[in-house]
């Protein structure tokens, strides 16, 4: 497989094989899957399309607490996804040019692990100096994009099928960090269920290391939890049907999305959400990013 490299408009896109198809469009957007980056030091990005889906969990779906009720949304454009959960190496770049603070990897390793320790201010000040640096606008996603993203056009609890089945249970390692035999070994004090598979980590994994879902993402189900713009309200009574930010008065917590490495296997589900302090830095959380086309 060959990979061209060449720049439209000042993106330097990345695709395999043949140069990239372009939707006839006023804006000129790239075609949906098309790999682009703004410059070295910004990571990956990926177009995910414009499209409908039902968010949220039926009542039979494990987890389903906080989930209700299901509802359709309707993202009307395209939009930029990263490719990969945000990486040390591109957070490092934010804190070298002094806009981001130094966090630490907890022994984990830096490079193409994804960037923990890290709240959800911090998370805003990087895509704040990446919108800086290029000159697009780039954000957190709203919880909407989040779950249409990881769902990629599935409606399973898992991207890869319904994981509760054994089928689903042994393959789930093929597509995810998630807590398995091998961080169950690790950690036998996990009494919790598992996947029926080892992926070979204990703990947080490199970025990219497994299989991505069907618009071209990884991780997005496993590794680490990822801030997303919302402000956290149980359920979704009151939901915005456009994909957009849901705004509230006061926000006590912010919601995380995806991860799972530790936890059950209802916790990697595409509908899963938690509620976390805003300030909160853990190993087990970092971030993804969005960019407005």
């Amino acid at each position: 497989m060959t990979i061209t490299k060449w720049c439209r408009f000042g993106v330097t896109v990345l695709v395999a094989g043949a140069m990239p198809a372009f939707h006839a469009s006023a804006a000129d957007a790239p075609a949906a899957g098309t790999v682009f980056r703004d410059c070295p030091e910004c990571p990956e990005m990926v177009v995910v399309p414009a499209g409908e889906f039902v968010m949220g969990s039926p009542l039979a779906e494990s987890g389903h607490k906080d989930e209700k009720p299901q509802h359709p949304v309707k993202i009307a454009k395209p939009f930029a996804v990263s490719k990969y959960e945000l990486a040390f190496e591109h957070w490092d770049a934010c804190t070298t040019a002094g806009k981001c603070p130094k966090v630490d990897d907890d022994g984990i390793g830096r490079g193409r692990f994804p960037a923990i320790n890290v709240n959800w201010d911090d998370a805003k000040a990087y895509v704040a100096w990446l919108s800086e640096t290029t000159g697009k606008r780039y954000r957190l996603l709203s919880e909407s994009e989040w779950e249409y993203a990881a769902r990629a056009g599935t409606t399973t609890p898992w991207f890869w099928g319904a994981a509760e089945d054994s089928w689903g249970s042994r393959v789930a390692c093929d597509f995810a960090n998630t807590h398995d035999e091998t961080s169950k070994e690790a950690h036998p004090m996990y009494v919790w269920s598992h996947h029926q598979c080892a992926d070979g980590f204990a703990e947080n994994a490199p970025t990219g290391k497994f299989k991505p879902n069907p618009f071209g993402l990884h991780d997005m189900l496993g590794n680490v939890r990822e801030w997303v713009e919302d402000c956290h309200v149980e359920g979704y009574a009151g939901m915005p049907e456009d994909g957009s930010v849901r705004k509230v008065e006061a926000c006590e917590k912010h919601l995380v999305r995806g991860g799972g490495w530790v936890d059950g296997p209802s916790t990697s589900r595409s509908a899963y959400r938690y509620a976390e302090d805003g300030k909160m830095r853990n190993y087990q959380i970092g971030f993804r990013i969005a960019r407005d086309l």
